[in-house]
């Protein structure tokens, strides 16, 4: 006689079939409770490099933020000493064109007081040779007088 018959007289063939089934879900349930676990400590590691490269990132956006604060305060004052420079330059400029219209007119001064100069040395040369003339002229007279008295006392 076959056992299935013999344990199926028995009643126990529902029974072991149930206790089969029993047996392998609970391997199958240890299977899935390893997988679990494995699942979960992948899970935790990961959760564990998120919080470091969260930290990392944060520690970065403040040394970023820290820097770029600092690259706007010193382009702040880059720009603020270019526009001084710029009006100082523009201050410069309109000093040196004031100075050199100073300059022209003192130069045109110059160039008219010369004219003046060259006509007076014009009139005083004149002058000087006229007075050479009359001074000759005087002196011929002087010597022909002499001459005259000279024979009219003789």
């Amino acid at each position: 006689m076959k056992l299935s018959t013999l344990l199926a007289g028995m009643g126990l063939t529902r029974n072991l079939k149930e206790l089969c089934m029993l047996q392998k879900e609970e391997e199958e349930h240890g299977k899935t409770k390893i997988l679990l676990i494995k699942e979960s400590e992948k899970l935790q590691f990961a959760l564990g490099e998120i919080e470091v490269l969260s930290k990392q990132l944060e520690r970065e956006r403040r040394v970023f933020e820290k820097t770029l604060a600092s690259v706007k305060s010193k382009a702040l004052k880059e720009s603020t000493k270019k526009d001084k420079l710029i009006s100082k330059c523009n201050e410069i400029e309109s000093h040196i064109l004031k100075q050199e219209d100073i300059l022209n007119g003192k130069e045109n001064e110059i160039k008219a007081l010369q004219h003046f100069i060259t006509r007076q040395k014009q009139v005083l040369k004149s002058q000087v040779s006229d007075l050479n003339i009359q001074k000759q002229q005087e002196c011929y007279i002087v010597r022909v007088l002499d001459k005259k008295q000279k024979k009219g006392l003789k």
